[in-house]
């Protein structure tokens, strides 16, 4: 139950988002399978920053609830980078694009915005507006998180997501 009205509330908060982040970025889908394959060399399923370790958690929704349209919402996801040792996160430690992937198909987004009140072990941001892939099938994803110290990138991934249908 809370979780519905948990889903509820961001799906409002996003309703409220257009396609573009506050820098003006739009998010895109692109077909590309060396694209793909380039992202799963790069990622792993965690990453080291500094003395740190992190996991990726990903959930991902399609909304069919009455107020959407027939053919439902375009996907949302949650985001969050956890440090796995629940110290707090490094102000300079960042998420800063996912990639969802489904087969050869990529959806690359920008962050919208960071959830509130989120504890200091986690980072967690939110992309709407993506593909209406799914609902109940299972996509990758990947987001690419930054050490603004060093500049750095790294890519950390969450395989078999499943894209959850709320309605």
């Amino acid at each position: 139950m809370y979780f519905k009205i948990f889903i509820f509330i961001i799906i409002m908060v996003l309703s409220k988002c257009n396609d573009n982040n506050k820098n003006g970025e739009k998010s895109i889908i692109v077909q590309n399978a060396s694209f793909v394959s380039e992202l799963f060399e790069k990622s792993s399923e965690s990453i080291n920053i500094g003395q740190n370790k992190y996991i990726l958690e990903a959930y991902l929704w399609r909304d069919f609830q009455p107020i959407s349209p027939p053919d439902g919402r375009p996907l949302s996801a949650i985001n969050r980078l956890v440090n796995v040792d629940s110290t707090d996160i490094s102000e300079k430690v960042d998420l800063i694009e996912q990639y969802v992937i489904k087969n050869d198909s990529v959806w690359i987004a920008p962050y919208d915005h960071t959830s509130p009140h989120t504890p200091e072990f986690r980072i967690e941001k939110i992309s709407g507006n993506g593909p209406k892939w799914g609902p109940e099938i299972y996509v990758d994803v990947i987001a690419k998180v930054r050490d603004i110290n060093t500049g750095t990138d790294y890519f950390i991934r969450k395989e078999n997501v499943n894209i959850l249908r709320t309605d």
